[in-house]
């Protein structure tokens, strides 16, 4: 009867933190930002590796903080492979923090592609401590260089804001 009992406790220990934890909602991430680029350097005939700095203003809307301002800055490395004339994949990866009006930030590994990046936000600083998610962006691009790219983001994806 004792193991029944405490076999009962811990089936309804496991449901009540079940039923407390919260599940991740959708978001919103808009904004603007400008990309700055390094000389491309060949690593082969048909690739080669530039460093990128993008900086920018956005705003998070979701559900259960309303919305909120964040600077935005991010670092990185894209190669770009050249497949045959006139098409390249370009693929990256790069670290950004999101940082609001108090200081707070968000931290997130990102992934880059020729139209879009994905961030994965893997906690922060402050009241951002515990946030994990997700975050798609397909890009808009206003201004197009070789060595500068403007444009607009208009993401989705999915956060964790639970401590």
């Amino acid at each position: 009867m004792k193991l029944m009992n405490q076999a009962i406790l811990l089936v309804t220990v496991l449901l009540v933190g079940v039923s407390t934890s919260v599940l991740a909602e959708p978001v919103v991430l808009t904004g603007g930002w400008v990309a700055d680029f390094s000389a491309a350097m060949m690593e082969t005939s048909t690739r080669s590796t530039t460093v990128f700095q993008l900086d920018g203003s956005y705003k998070l809307a979701t559900q259960s903080k309303g919305d909120k301002y964040f600077l935005v800055s991010c670092v990185g490395m894209e190669a770009a492979t050249k497949l045959k004339e006139g098409e390249t994949i370009t693929k990256g990866s790069g670290r950004c923090e999101l940082k609001d009006k108090d200081g707070d930030k968000i931290l997130a590994g990102m992934e880059t592609a020729f139209d879009g990046f994905t961030l994965k936000i893997d906690g922060g600083t402050g009241k951002w401590s515990s946030t994990k998610g997700n975050i798609i962006s397909k890009e808009h691009f206003t201004l197009e260089s070789d060595l500068k790219l403007k444009g607009y983001s208009n993401a989705k994806g999915e956060i964790d804001f639970v401590k």
